[in-house]
């Protein structure tokens, strides 16, 4: 490993060590990892597709003190080699490095927003003996692919497709710093937004977006997974909300061990960029993972101001 730098963030000044992981085939991996002395327990964090592993700065600033992390930009991203290998098994092979080096031993949730959900829970449904040692998989607001397989040729790919090939052309000529594509309300401390506008500006980020795109209409479909299961939706994303969430309810039936948790007023992105809604979700990454199943008779919970009346509403509407 090469390049480690320790810093202080946080109320409790947790170290922190922002390194370049040296891989067997001499590639780098940057990761912040965080891991104090006492901790007991951790969670290996996994992006979003075009997204940094700062953006979850919220999350982890909110985890207990006895929880440490792991958080990385896959190869192609920020300051990771690009890697002309893509698919399912490089990525898991990558998890399983990270977890042997940073990890060891300890209870481990694996944590994963947008495409990264989808990883998360492939790794540990897919990968040998991924799934021990693993305390819950926390899938947020998470990629479904079936349903991205089917917008293949649709205007909805067809959108996706010019916005990432023109979020490269701004970036390529410098037009991305003054209209960025995510993040356009800074509602991250001011350092993280600054690397935020950056890894937006870098070509390379919409080049390896579109890259990931296309590969993910190619995944399988997760069927089951052995360990608990925490699904957490966006409550308000753009769009037709109650099919986002029956989209996000099919993905919590593939554990027997699993509940379905929606974050009140959050959309895609906000559910991490804003405060509370990041610290809502650190609470379910932290806290005691699901023992039972759904169940026929399931409500999805909430801690924002959904009434009981409209939350079995929603029930009724995921039905």
């Amino acid at each position: 490993m090469t390049g480690a730098v320790t810093r202080f963030t946080g109320k409790r000044e947790r170290a922190r060590r922002y390194l370049r992981h040296e891989r067997p085939d001499g590639s780098l991996v940057e990761v912040d990892v965080h891991i104090p002395p006492q901790a007991k327990r951790a969670v290996l964090f996994d992006n979003g597709m075009g997204a940094p592993q700062e953006y979850w700065d919220w999350v982890c600033n909110a985890l207990p003190a006895d929880m440490g992390y792991v958080r990385f930009n896959r190869p192609g991203y920020g300051l990771s080699t690009p890697n002309t290998q893509y698919g399912l098994e490089p990525h898991f092979e990558l998890l399983q490095e990270l977890r042997d080096t940073y990890i060891a031993d300890l209870p481990v949730v694996l944590a994963g927003h947008s495409l990264g959900g989808y990883f998360v829970a492939a790794y540990a449904a897919q990968h040998p003996d991924a799934v021990k040692g693993v305390t819950q998989v926390v899938m947020i607001d998470a990629t479904e692919v079936v349903s991205l397989r089917h917008s293949r040729r649709t205007e909805v790919d067809r959108w996706s497709h010019q916005r990432m090939l023109m979020e490269q052309v701004f970036a390529a000529t410098g037009l991305s710093v003054f209209r960025p594509a995510m993040n356009t309300n800074q509602q991250y401390r001011p350092d993280i937004n600054r690397s935020y506008t950056a890894f937006l500006a870098n070509p390379r980020t919409w080049a390896k977006a579109y890259r990931e795109y296309r590969d993910a209409m190619t995944y399988p479909e997760l069927t089951h997974l052995d360990c608990p299961l925490t699904v957490i939706t966006a409550e308000n994303n753009i769009g037709d909300n109650t099919l986002h969430a029956g989209i996000q309810a099919r993905l919590a039936v593939i554990s027997e061990r699993a509940r379905h948790h929606f974050v009140d007023g959050a959309d895609h992105e906000s559910i991490l960029a804003v405060q509370p809604h990041a610290e809502e979700v650190a609470e379910l990454i932290a806290g005691e993972p699901p023992s039972e199943g759904l169940g026929s008779s399931w409500q999805p919970s909430t801690t924002g101001r959904r009434t009981a009346e409209s939350a079995v509403e929603r029930a009724e509407e995921l039905a």
